[in-house]
C-alpha cells in the first residue's frame, strides 16, 4: 500500500492565498436555490444605499458534473460511490437539492493543504477555478437526484486510472477537525 503523508511547512502557507482566492470565489456564488440556479437580485430602494453588492452568477449542475470530473476533484473526492477516497465523499444528502455554500466554504477551507499537497503530487500542479465553476461544482453536489445518475462511464479511463483508493493520510501535527 502507497502512504501518502502531507506536511506543513512555511512556504505552503503562502500558498493559502490561492485557496483565499477560491474562497471569495464561491462567496460570489452565494444563494444555490432549485436546481442550483440563482436568479439575480431585483433592484430596491436598499441597493441606493451605496452598500456592497453580491453578485450570483447563474449556476448549472450539469457543467459543475463535467468540471468535477474535468478538473480531477473525482481524483480524490466520490459522488455516488465513484471517484477516488483520498477527500471524503461528496455526496448530496437523499433529496437534496439545497447547499449552504458557507458551510461548502468552510469543509473546502480545512481540506487545503491537503488538496494543494495532493494536487502537487498527483497532477504537478495547483488546479485554478473561477468563482462561477467552483458554485457550478457545488450546485452538482447539491442535486442528489442528478448524482445517482453519476458513474464510472461519465469519467473518462485517463482520469478513473488515477482515483487514489485510499484515505489520504495528513500526517503528524494537522488533523482534519474532529479527529483524535
Amino acid at each position: 500500500m502507497n502512504s501518502r503523508k502531507g506536511s506543513v511547512s512555511r512556504r505552503r502557507i503562502g500558498r493559502t492565498a490561492s485557496v483565499v482566492a477560491i474562497c471569495a470565489g464561491l462567496l460570489v456564488c452565494a444563494g444555490v436555490s432549485g436546481a442550483g440556479a440563482a436568479s439575480p437580485a431585483k433592484k430596491t430602494a436598499a441597493d441606493d444605499d451605496g452598500g456592497p453588492r453580491l453578485v450570483v452568477p447563474m449556476l448549472d449542475p450539469e457543467k459543475g458534473e463535467r468540471l468535477f470530473v474535468s478538473k480531477g476533484c473525482v481524483i480524490c473526492h466520490s459522488v455516488n460511490k465513484v471517484g477516488g477516497a483520498a477527500g471524503p465523499a461528496l455526496d448530496a444528502p437523499e433529496g437534496g437539492r439545497y447547499l449552504d455554500l458557507t458551510d461548502f466554504m468552510a469543509r473546502m477551507w480545512r481540506g487545503a493543504f491537503a488538496m494543494i499537497d495532493l494536487q502537487g503530487m498527483e497532477l504537478g500542479y495547483q488546479l485554478d477555478f473561477t468563482g462561477e465553476e467552483l458554485g457550478n461544482i457545488a450546485a452538482f453536489l447539491s442535486d442528489s437526484a442528478m448524482q445517482k445518475k453519476f458513474t464510472e462511464h461519465d469519467v473518462p479511463d485517463l482520469i478513473r486510472d488515477m482515483f487514489i483508493r485510499e484515505p489520504y493520510d495528513m500526517g503528524e501535527g494537522l488533523k482534519m477537525p474532529g479527529q483524535k
